[in-house]
Order: structure tokens, then sequence, then C-alpha cells
């Protein structure tokens, strides 16, 4: 459908069984794409990532796992020559990696600051490095590229009580991703970012839990999660990881060839920015 025959892809924080970056790369992988999944090392003799991994290449598809720190520039910098290495290439950059919400999501007043370091440093500092390392391979192939920011609606419009080092770290990738743009553009390199509203993810259970008031149980916290990103929202249902998925694969086609330096948010009309 989007001619995407080829090109390889790094897809980071793409390790996960349910969330976006999974999504994106398998979408991806649907149309000819080689793709790099990258997420972090994990402990376990069945990883995510290995499972992930495992799973597109049952389904036919190219792909290589590369587990990387990307708040890590010596980490990030042998990830790219990785790549390099195994296809020669890098057309296509999706920073979607983030960290897990929990102690961060209190008032910032009672933010601890090592857990505001490490909002920014994977978030921030994470999609900054890939952008970086990444961006100069595609500025030497000379044949332009396409770079995806993953932020959020939180960091543009849907504003809320708690999400102080989320909300910031989102925010920033916005100016960083219009920045970029101004910057790679000449060079035929085009760099967007998306704003997802709320996502069912593995983060889902965290998140509700990490907002609601000390005592609620789980359950409750999850639907009163729901039912508050349900609220006003035109279309009746909370974004798809898929979702996310389809609108990256229009961005990194050449059907997006004239939007640069743009944030898009995917939340089914219940904010209006």
């Amino acid at each position: 459908m989007y001619k995407l025959n080829n090109k390889v892809a790094l897809i980071t924080g793409a390790g996960k069984p349910n969330g976006i970056g999974k999504a994106i790369a398998l979408r991806l992988a649907q149309e000819g794409v080689k793709v790099v999944i990258n997420d972090l090392k994990s402990t376990k003799k069945n990883s995510d990532l290995i499972n992930t991994v495992n799973e597109f290449k049952t389904l036919g598809h190219q792909v290589l796992s590369i587990e990387t720190d990307v708040s890590s520039s010596v980490q990030v910098k042998k990830m790219v020559k990785k790549i390099i290495n195994k296809f020669g290439k890098i057309d296509i950059l999706v920073n979607n990696a983030a960290t897990s919400p929990g102690k961060d999501r209190v008032p910032i007043v009672d933010i601890d600051e090592k857990i505001w370091d490490l909002i920014i440093k994977v978030n921030l500092k994470g999609t900054f490095l890939c952008c970086k390392e990444v961006g100069k391979i595609m500025i030497n192939q000379k044949k332009g590229g396409k770079i995806i920011n993953i932020s959020s609606w939180a960091g543009k419009s849907y504003i809320q009580p708690n999400y102080g080092a989320y909300s910031t770290s989102k925010f920033a990738i916005r100016g960083l991703t219009q920045v970029l743009a101004k910057e790679l553009g000449p060079y035929g390199i085009q760099v967007n970012a998306i704003c997802p509203g709320a996502v069912i993810t593995e983060r889902t259970k965290k998140l509700a839990k990490a907002l609601a008031p000390k005592g609620m149980n789980t359950n409750r916290a999850i639907k009163n999660y729901i039912t508050d990103r349900l609220s006003g929202t035109p279309l009746g249902r909370l974004c798809t990881t898929n979702d996310i998925a389809q609108i990256t694969a229009f961005l990194v086609s050449s059907e997006s060839d004239f939007i640069n330096g743009k944030s898009i948010t995917v939340d089914g009309g219940k904010t209006t920015d």
C-alpha cells in the first residue's frame, strides 16, 4: 500500500507484547520494511523482546533485535553501528521508548529529583540521542529519511495534575521535533511527532494505580481511569496501538512527503488542539 519494501526502520521501546512500539513495528513489517526492534536488556530467559522477534520471524518478516538503553550515548552509537553493519542503511526512525508510569505521577512539589531526572533522561534524552545518531546517518546517505517521535496528548493539550515530569518531557519532544524539522528538512529528512491519547497497553495498570487515591483496588482504579478518558470522546472509544501504527505507516511513506515538523494528536476528538 505504501511502497515501503526494503526500507530499514529502527523502532525503539518495541519489545512489549501489547505496546505501541510492537504495533508500529508489525505494521511496518507488513509493508515490507526490515524492522529493528529495540528495548532494554532483560534478565529473563524468555524476554518480551525475544518473544516479539520470534513472532515476527514466524510471520516471515525480516527483523533484528537490539537490547539498548537509549539514554546512553555509547549504547545508542553501538546500536546504530550494528544496524548499518547488518542492513547498510537506516531509512526510518521511530522514537517510542519511554519510562513506565509510577512514582513520577505526583505533584511537582512532591516528586523526587532522581525520578524527575529518569523521566527526562529516557523520554527526552533518549529521543535526542537516537535522532542525533540516526540523523547523521540519514544526512550521509543523501536519500532523505523519516523520523517519528512519539510524544503525547499530555505533551500538547491534555494537561493534568501529577503529570509534571511526563508532560514536560513530551512537550520538549515536540520542541525537538520542530527544530529537527528545520535542520534536517534541507536534506530531505522529515521529522514529525505523534501525540497519542489514552491507549490500553501494559502501562495502563501501572498508570491507573499511580493516579488512583491510596487504598483503591486495582480493578477500580483501572475502571476509573478508562471512564475518565472516555468521557467527552466523540468516537466513543479509547485509542488503540493499531491507531498509532496506522498513522505512523502513513507518516513514514511517500504519501506524507510534504508534512514536516507537525505534532499530530490521535485521541478520537477528545481534545481540539
